[in-house]
């Protein structure tokens, strides 16, 4: 993953604001490009069908009060054109319609918001982003608004030869945050090996995923993230969400395959139970 395009969705949430924040940040200091894309019912703009966009960089006619509002909301800094920044307003179905944006534009990661847990809200992941992630042909990075900077980037390997596809991306966003490096794999006990998993020895797993490692140079300070490996026993679900806390992590990479029922989240489903349950950051890489 080269950060030249980045595509921050949002909503006019708190989250939505956030994510945009962040955007910002993370184009300014690898000097990719930045689009940001509001989507909204076709309702919203009487004779823009679905799959239309409007940006400010295209020449247009007055536009509805609901939809000048967008950058109203965003701000001055949204507003400054010296800034580069291009908003984008989209009709139809959010999660569709991010993800045909990101295509147009090649964009090379997708950001957006993830909001807060909370009793009523045990997981942390909405219908957007649950429909983005499964249609994304790119990596798309799930934000929360506790997590403002990205100190610490810890990545989920299961030593499968698709997932070392993660490492080169986790990499990539390290070197452009300052953030340091930790990986995290997990060797099963034999009552928690769900039966459908690939035939690699847990043993030679970790050797694979250490093997990996040992070739990537330190990408960041290392004291907050300790060992560049972190090798664990037990439920691949559980302790990576443990590694997740201890390490203190700010964004959990993991591999994800796309397609599948919107929010059906199984008790062997890795990665989609990662992805509802982290309290950090969680930036899925598409296998």
């Amino acid at each position: 993953m080269q950060l030249r395009t980045i595509l921050a969705a949002t909503d006019e949430s708190p989250d939505g604001r956030h994510a945009v924040h962040m955007a910002r940040r993370l184009a300014a200091s690898t000097g990719a490009s930045l689009s940001v894309v509001r989507v909204l019912p076709v309702s919203a703009e009487p004779g823009k069908p679905a799959g239309r966009f409007v940006s400010n960089r295209t020449s247009v006619g007055r536009l509805s009060p609901t939809v000048e509002q967008f950058p109203r909301w965003l701000g001055p800094e949204a507003l400054n054109e010296s800034l580069g920044v291009e908003l984008v307003l989209g009709f139809g179905v959010p999660g569709v319609e991010i993800s045909r944006l990101a295509d147009e534009r090649g964009a090379d990661l997708v950001l957006l918001g993830r909001r807060a847990r909370s009793p009523t809200h045990r997981l942390l992941l909405g219908e957007t982003a649950d429909a983005l992630v499964r249609r994304a042909q790119v990596p798309v990075l799930s934000i929360p608004q506790e997590v403002g900077a990205f100190g610490c980037v810890l990545v989920a390997m299961d030593g499968n030869e698709r997932g070392f596809a993660l490492l080169p991306t986790a990499v990539e966003l390290a070197r452009a945050t300052g953030a340091c490096l930790q990986v995290v794999t997990v060797e099963p006990e034999p009552a928690h090996e769900p039966a459908r998993a690939a035939p690699t020895p847990p043993l030679a797993r970790s050797l694979r995923v250490g093997t990996a490692v040992a070739g990537v140079p330190p990408c960041g300070p290392r004291d907050r993230c300790g060992a560049a490996l972190s090798v664990r026993h037990g439920s691949a679900i559980e302790e990576v969400l443990a590694e997740v806390q201890e390490v203190h992590a700010d964004v959990l990479v993991i591999g994800y395959r796309r397609g599948g029922p919107p929010k059906v989240v199984g008790p062997t489903d890795i990665a989609r139970n990662l992805l509802y349950a982290a309290p950090s950051a969680v930036l899925t890489v598409p296998l």
